[in-house]
């Protein structure tokens, strides 16, 4: 069904969708669904994501006190799985920064922690050297007393 501009706002003043304001944890939008009815249909929608499953608790305690403070306009939980020549390496965090740039994050408690195996500090510089198109990449570890350090990596 296609409607005019003037049956959409018709629409929208009818069934009260108009005065419908965002309330963080969810909001109501009152909608009439094809014909009109007696009563109007309210449908919720969930606008907060669920909290992510984190590997770690620097993981977790980076998500909730330092991504807060960047102003990133969105922020994204291992979003993406890069391939590189010696293996894939997946970043922590995603964030698109207010002047559309990429940001990705890996957050470590300290670089000595992973000497077993493949470093994760030269899997994210050979994917800062790969993808330099792509995004900034940056380690962040967490500073004795409280603070983070974020490091960019090129």
């Amino acid at each position: 069904m296609r409607w005019t501009e003037q049956e959409y706002q018709d629409f929208l003043e009818r069934t009260g969708a108009n005065d419908v304001k965002h309330i963080p944890k969810a909001r109501e939008i009152l909608m009439n669904i094809g014909r009109p009815k007696k009563e109007d249909v309210i449908i919720r929608l969930n606008d907060e994501q669920p909290e992510p499953k984190f590997k770690s608790k620097t993981e977790q305690r980076a998500w909730s006190e330092w991504v807060p403070t960047t102003k990133c306009i969105e922020a994204f939980y291992e979003p993406m799985r890069l391939y590189l020549n010696s293996g894939s390496y997946r970043p922590d965090f995603a964030l698109r920064m207010p002047d559309r740039t990429l940001w990705l994050i890996e957050v470590k408690g300290n670089w000595n922690a992973y000497k077993s195996g493949r470093s994760s500090k030269k899997s994210l510089k050979e994917a800062a050297r790969m993808y330099w198109w792509l995004a900034r990449f940056f380690s962040l570890l967490p500073k004795k007393g409280g603070g983070w350090k974020l490091e960019e990596i090129k």
